[in-house]
């Protein structure tokens, strides 16, 4: 399973370095999309997961990787009740809408820092 993840947003990255610890079976690869030459702009709006050749974003990728991990198998009931309810979903969207962005230690060297969005809105 591949983790496409925002490396400008504080909270993805968190997210990364919790479920990495979590993911004792190596079960997970975490790449920034920002490293990509030309990713789809609907990246920088969700997270992205590609696993046995299917693509899952937003809510739907947190409970992908959640199936992944066995210490996140006892939240599994509650994030399918969610996503049916469509609670999930909503919950999902106004996190990613109010995440700040902030491209620290993100600039090389002798370069101008780019702004987080590579596309535009």
């Amino acid at each position: 399973m591949i983790i496409y993840y925002d490396s400008y947003c504080k909270l993805c990255t968190t997210s990364s370095t919790v479920w990495k610890k979590l993911d004792w079976g190596n079960h997970l690869t975490f790449k920034t999309f920002r490293d990509l030459e030309d990713y789809p702009v609907e990246m920088e709006h969700s997270l992205h997961v590609y696993h046995h050749d299917t693509w899952y974003k937003g809510f739907n990728a947190i409970i992908q990787i959640a199936k992944t991990l066995p210490l996140l198998w006892s939240f599994l009931p509650f994030l399918y009740l969610f996503k049916i309810i469509g609670l999930g979903d909503v919950i999902y969207k106004h996190i990613a809408k109010n995440r700040k962005l902030v491209p620290v230690a993100q600039c090389k060297a002798g370069e101008a820092c780019k702004n987080p969005s590579n596309h535009s809105r």
